[in-house]
C-alpha cells in the first residue's frame, strides 16, 4: 500500500519539493538576480498549462508524459505547478522577504509532505480526505520553516497554524495559491 502510493505521488511530491529553489534564491540572491527569472518560469508555465488546455494534441502528449502524476481535476483546469508558481511569484512580490520565504516554504515543504506523508503513512483521517499524519506532518515542517526564517518563536507557531489549516480546509481556491497568500497576509 504504501510503496503504490509513493509511485503514485512520488514524482508529483518531488517535482513540488525540487521547487524549493524559488525561496532560496529569494533569501539569498539579491532581487535583481531572482525577480525576472521567477516571472519568466511563472509566465513559461502558466503558457505552457494554457496550451495543454486549448490545443488537444498538446494535452494528449502532455498526458502521454505526466498523466498518471494528474490529479483528476487538472485535466481539464490549470495544474497545480501553475498555482504554485503563480502563488511563489505573488508573495515574493508583495510580501517582505521574510515573510515571502516562509510563505513559500509553508506551501513546498508543509503541503509537499503533508500530501506525501498523509497518501503513504495516513492512517487516521482527520477531515475532508485529509489524515492526521499528513497534518502533523505539514504543521511540523512549516513550523520547521518559521523558526528558521521568521526567528521569532509565536510567529512561526502562527504562520504553520494557518499553513495547516489553510492545507486541510476544502477551500475554493487552490492551496497552492492559498497557502502562500493567506500566510502572507496573516503575518
Amino acid at each position: 500500500m504504501v510503496m503504490d502510493a509513493l509511485r503514485a505521488e512520488g514524482p508529483r511530491k518531488a517535482v513540488h519539493l525540487a521547487t524549493v529553489c524559488i525561496p532560496l534564491a529569494v533569501w539569498f540572491l539579491p532581487e535583481r538576480l531572482w525577480r525576472w527569472p521567477l516571472v519568466a518560469l511563472t509566465v513559461l508555465v502558466l503558457a505552457i498549462d494554457l496550451l495543454r488546455l486549448g490545443d488537444p494534441r498538446v494535452r494528449r502528449f502532455f498526458g502521454s508524459l505526466v498523466g498518471p502524476a494528474l490529479r483528476r481535476h487538472e485535466h481539464n483546469e490549470l495544474l497545480g505547478s501553475s498555482y504554485l508558481a503563480i502563488g511563489c511569484l505573488l508573495a515574493a512580490l508583495v510580501y517582505p522577504r521574510p515573510v515571502a520565504v516562509a510563505a513559500m516554504g509553508y506551501l513546498i515543504l508543509g503541503d509537499g509532505l503533508a500530501g506525501l506523508v498523509g497518501r503513504t503513512l495516513g492512517r487516521h483521517t482527520l477531515a475532508f480526505g485529509k489524515s492526521w499524519e499528513g497534518t502533523v506532518a505539514c504543521f511540523a515542517a512549516s513550523l520547521i520553516v518559521g523558526l528558521l526564517v521568521l526567528g521569532d518563536p509565536r510567529v512561526a507557531v502562527l504562520g504553520a497554524l494557518v499553513a495547516t489549516v489553510v492545507e486541510l480546509l476544502p477551500l475554493p481556491l487552490d492551496d497552492n495559491l492559498a497557502i502562500p497568500l493567506l500566510c502572507g497576509t496573516v503575518l
